[in-house]
């Protein structure tokens, strides 16, 4: 990859990661596999996917990859559908997308298409939306650091059942301001001592971080080997982590209803071992290669990574070396659509090409290929209408969510795997539960047949219970 000062500075600047601090909960937190040998990949599409422009493709084919050409509802378009239908002032000022040929059949024909979802209650926005996402709870969060579910994660039911250690299940997102509170509740049976990981790759891979920490007052970038690395010194990581160890025996123990997450000593070393992986690398290739293939052509013809293309290529890192058993990644292109419909319509495209770039290399890895179901949702719709901001010379602006019309709650799920039925597009309805007045499947039955697939739905039918909410159903129609 070549590395100019400004592919650095464009998308080097971002917000801090979420490691841990090194005092550790003992006997609270045991290395364990998980139970089944399953595995689940949950990717949540963030900021509202409205079914008119995805299943429906009335302004072309956004998501080819996962859903083809031809349109999966009614009532918005029919017949094959091209590219995007993006404005022609947008196309003309916008720097073109780097997106891999799209895959001859839909991802779609391998498993197990659900067209009429429901987000059934509660706000359609984003933390409410992704809450619901980990952990099958209608909720009323507000959109801040400081909140947490009352009910479990699936992080937080996967290593209380398993005594997995906390890298075997990980959040990987941007925006850590808010989305990073989901990593665990303030559940007293469950909590920060049963939390996931949570990164946010463009912090995390900060490639300012290296600049920082050199001590240079002035630095003259000529060519990428100009650029400080950390670098990564075993001896003097053993003699840090000898002194840690010393400092924290000679200190309190954490107590269990701490509301900060305090990982084990163990999960610590690994995490931070990987991100030192990152830093040392000379080359920068560890921050975003160019052969992910994803993002935007810069004027040099360099591929800069969008926030989704380079979420996901560093979930592919961890699933590469932690081989977690519970992830959850939240994609988020598409949520410029309040300002920027014809931004939104790129974003889909974007994510439609990380989905599939995610499936494959899930597939090219033997122990995940048989092991791994990932499920695909949005965390909830937008708007019917749209808002007037920045309209486009086709007659269209920007579009909200929250309100909760139907283009808010009515989505889709997208499942795959070998759990999964293959070659199924289905919109079952007649769905009986006391308390669902939906009729149908809603996105609280996702998560529950997720964990269905690790074995913890009992349990998270129990801690749903436990607090009076509704839990989700597993979805038969999807199991094979």
């Amino acid at each position: 990859m070549t590395l100019s000062r400004r592919n650095l500075f464009r998308w080097g600047l971002a917000g801090a990661a979420a490691a841990a601090t090194t005092r550790a909960f003992g006997p609270l937190i045991k290395a364990k596999a998980a139970t089944n040998g399953q595995r689940v990949i949950i990717v949540g599409i963030g900021g509202g996917l409205r079914l008119n422009e995805s299943l429906g493709m009335a302004e072309g084919a956004t998501m080819p990859n996962l859903f083809g050409t031809t349109p999966l509802v009614t009532g918005f378009a029919t017949g094959s559908q091209g590219a995007p239908n993006v404005a022609p002032e947008y196309a003309a000022a916008a720097r073109p997308l780097a997106l891999p040929t799209p895959r001859s059949t839909p991802l779609h024909l391998q498993g197990t298409l659900v067209t009429n979802l429901r987000y059934a209650d509660g706000p359609p926005g984003h933390l409410q939306g992704h809450g619901c996402l980990l952990s099958g709870f209608y909720n009323r969060l507000e959109n801040r650091a400081d909140a947490h579910l009352p009910v479990p994660t699936i992080f937080e039911l996967h290593r209380q059942a398993t005594g997995a250690p906390a890298t075997d299940a990980w959040y990987i997102s941007q925006i850590g301001g808010f989305y990073r509170a989901l990593i665990a509740s303030d559940n007293l049976d469950y909590g920060p001592r049963y939390a996931g990981v949570y990164l946010q790759p463009p912090a995390a891979m900060q490639s300012l971080v290296p600049i920082i920490t050199s001590g240079k007052r002035s630095l003259t970038i000529q060519t990428i080997d100009d650029l400080p690395i950390i670098p990564s010194n075993p001896a003097e990581d053993a003699a840090t982590a000898r002194l840690t160890s010393v400092l924290d025996g000679n200190s309190p123990t954490f107590a269990t209803d701490d509301p900060i997450v305090h990982l084990a000593t163990e999960d610590n070393a690994r995490i931070q071992a990987h991100l030192a992986e990152i830093y040392s690398d000379s080359t920068y290739e560890s921050y975003f290669p160019q052969s992910f293939g994803i993002g935007t052509l810069n004027e040099d013809g360099d591929i800069d990574p969008t926030p989704d293309a380079q979420t996901v290529y560093h979930a592919e890192r961890v699933l590469k070396k932690f081989k977690p058993s519970v992830m959850a990644i939240t994609l988020l292109d598409v949520d410029v659509c309040h300002s920027d419909f014809n931004g939104y319509l790129r974003g889909q495209q974007v994510a439609d090409a990380c989905v599939n770039h995610l499936w494959n290399f899930i597939q090219s890895d033997p122990d995940l290929r048989d092991t791994t179901t990932m499920i695909v949702l949005p965390e909830h719709g937008r708007h019917l209408f749209f808002n007037g901001n920045n309209p486009d010379s086709l007659g269209r602006s920007g579009i909200d969510h929250g309100l909760g019309d139907n283009g808010d709650r009515d989505v889709w799920m997208l499942a795959l795997g070998p759990n999964i039925r293959g070659g199924q597009v289905i919109a079952p309805t007649g769905i009986t539960q006391p308390g669902r007045t939906s009729g149908r499947y809603e996105t609280i039955d996702a998560v529950m047949t997720a964990m269905g697939v690790l074995g913890h739905g009992d349990r998270l039918t129990d801690a749903l219970e436990d607090k009076g909410a509704r839990p989700g159903l597993v979805i038969d129609e999807v199991m094979a």
